[in-house]
């Protein structure tokens, strides 16, 4: 699926400022929105997430570009792996007691029943 839009900053009241990947519909009015043009989203009634494309006329905004904020998690996924201690493989005995443990009921009842 080809991404529609992207988030470019914020809006004067904190909403977040998309520019579109490719033409849209406002979602109020049914104006176009070229690709390149900045909008906002709004909430879908009864979901409240934000999906639904609003143009410049229906809801006027200030672009702050300066107000990106980078995501986090895309930071972490994008971030060199930090150098961790390599693990260490847990003992074979500790694996065959525990999948014993675990097993050992099903497996005495199994054989109960041959």
């Amino acid at each position: 699926m080809n991404a529609v839009s992207e988030i470019v900053g914020r809006a004067d009241k904190g909403t977040a400022v998309y520019r579109a990947l490719r033409p849209l519909l406002c979602a109020t009015c049914g104006a176009g929105i070229n690709e390149g043009a900045l909008f906002t989203r709004r909430k879908v009634k009864g979901i409240g997430v934000r999906i639904m494309p609003q143009c410049r006329e229906c809801a006027p905004f200030t672009f702050e570009p300066g107000a990106k904020k980078e995501s986090d998690l895309l930071r972490s996924l994008l971030a060199e792996p930090a150098a961790s201690p390599p693990k260490r493989p847990a003992p074979e005995k500790n694996i065959n007691e525990e999948v014993a443990r675990r097993l050992g009921p099903a497996l005495r009842r199994k054989k109960e029943r041959q």
